[in-house]
């Protein structure tokens, strides 16, 4: 009885050494994704530099490959964490090198004069709040009182 109790403390003993090495290892792969992501962020840099720079198309194609290059690196981390057992921290999908187009603006017709859903009209003078006075010219909003005729400025008045 003692040695089954002493056998099954062992096994217990093992699982645990074997689920913390697993957990070190899963560890060490986020900290290395974390590391290539920023490698990743300096690669695209890199690219909009050389870009608008105007670069060479080889140059650029360089840094394509290094950029196609690290996302695999991170790829096989990623599958080597989720065959540990464990789910890989989301990242943004839009680390890829893909041409994304863009989306149609809302637009008004003259049949339906309000907007498509999730706009915001423009704002028109009458919709404004007034923060100044309303004035037809545009002088400032105080008056001198001062004689034009003898260079005499006057008070100033609000």
């Amino acid at each position: 009885m003692l040695d089954n109790l002493l056998n099954s403390v062992k096994k217990g003993a093992e699982k645990v050494q074997r689920r913390g090495e697993e957990v070190a290892q899963i560890a060490r792969l986020k900290m290395e994704i974390f590391q290539l992501s920023r490698e990743l962020d300096g690669h695209y840099a890199r690219l909009g530099r050389a870009y608008h720079d105007g670069k060479d198309v080889d140059i650029l194609s360089g840094i394509r490959e290094d950029i196609r290059h690290t996302e695999d690196e991170i790829k096989g981390r990623e599958r080597l964490i989720t065959e540990l057992g464990d789910t890989p921290d989301p990242r943004p999908e839009s680390s890829s090198i893909e041409k994304v187009e863009p989306k149609p603006a809302p637009s008004f017709t003259p049949e339906s004069p309000s907007p498509q859903a999730g706009t915001v009209p423009p704002t028109t003078p009458s919709t404004m709040p007034s923060t100044m006075p309303s004035t037809a010219s545009n002088q400032p909003p105080f008056t001198n009182t001062g004689d034009k005729n003898t260079g005499d400025k006057g008070d100033l008045k609000l």
